[in-house]
This record gives C-alpha cells, sequence and structure tokens, in this order.
C-alpha cells in the first residue's frame, strides 16, 4: 500500500469523526431541542438511570435514525460503483458514535460502572459542560468539545469538580 492510497482513507476517517462534532451541534440544538423537542426531553428527565434500569424512550429513537443512514450509506459504499468513498468516511461516522456512547454514558452519566471514576479535567470539563445543559436547556449543544461554543466562566466549571465527579444527579 502506498502513502497515498493510505492518506486518502484515513483523511476521509478523520473527517468523518471530526465533522460529526457539527453534525451533532446542528441536531442537538435544532432538531432535538427544536421540533423534536418532546422526544429529547425524555433524555432530560431519565438522565441518571443506569442501563440495568433504563427503559426505552422516545430519546432512543435518535440513535436509531442515525444508525439508519450509517448503514445506507454503507450500503451505498459497497454496492454503488463511485461511492466507494463513503466507507472511510462512516467509518469516521461510526467511531464517533462509539466514542459519544462511551462519554456521553459512561464517563459523563456514569451508567458504565467504572467510568464514574475516571478523573481527569477533561471528564471534569466535559460533565460539567453537560450538567449546565441538562439545567438549562441552552449551551453547549456538541458533545466531545462543549467549551468550544460555552462562554470560558461556564467552560472551566472547575469549582463543581467535587459535586460532578460524585453524585451525578442529572
Amino acid at each position: 500500500m502506498t502513502t497515498e492510497s493510505f492518506l486518502v482513507p484515513l483523511s476521509l476517517v478523520s473527517l468523518g469523526f471530526l465533522v460529526m462534532e457539527a453534525v451533532t451541534y446542528v441536531v442537538h440544538r435544532f432538531v432535538m431541542h427544536g421540533v423534536l423537542e418532546k422526544w429529547h426531553m425524555s433524555h432530560h428527565r431519565n438522565a441518571a438511570n443506569t442501563f440495568a434500569d433504563k427503559a426505552p424512550e422516545p430519546n432512543d429513537l435518535f440513535p436509531l435514525a442515525f444508525s439508519v443512514v450509517v448503514v445506507v450509506a454503507f450500503w451505498t459504499g459497497f454496492n454503488v460503483v463511485g461511492f466507494g468513498w463513503l466507507l472511510p468516511l462512516f467509518t469516521g461516522v461510526t467511531l464517533y458514535g462509539a466514542v459519544y456512547t462511551v462519554v456521553h454514558d459512561g464517563i459523563i452519566h456514569g451508567r458504565i460502572r467504572w467510568m464514574k471514576r475516571i478523573n481527569t479535567l477533561w471528564s471534569i470539563r466535559l460533565t460539567t459542560a453537560h450538567r449546565s445543559h441538562h439545567r438549562g436547556n441552552g449551551e453547549p449543544y456538541g458533545m466531545l468539545f462543549p467549551w468550544l461554543t460555552m462562554k470560558a466562566t461556564a467552560a472551566n466549571g472547575l469549582q463543581e469538580h467535587r459535586d460532578v465527579r460524585g453524585a451525578r444527579q442529572f
């Protein structure tokens, strides 16, 4: 495999992953807190439930819809001539979805028991930002880099360090 033949797919995987943060922001802001807010509010009400205690809720339709888009893109990439570039691009999208799930459900909401104890500056800021979102239904709407759209004082959030890493009451 030449360097060129390796760089193009790797670039598409990276692009798919990084663009998903912007897609997440737009969908979360204008769909989940817009026209389909009733569905998404089920997540805000039930966010503290563990996986074992979590019954299906309307918000679960969002990842289902996203997965349908990915399956269609993979099918197209495998079966339609000239659309093979969709495979690495949506591999990046899939990787973002996996990271999103681990970060959101594991680290932020503590639904994966051992992840509750991850205590880094990044995880503290992320959890603080997400808690702020649940409290006010406003910024941040992104997931992995919420401080890009938050005011500096809210993004730092280190004052809440003990509350955020402990109780997980959101």
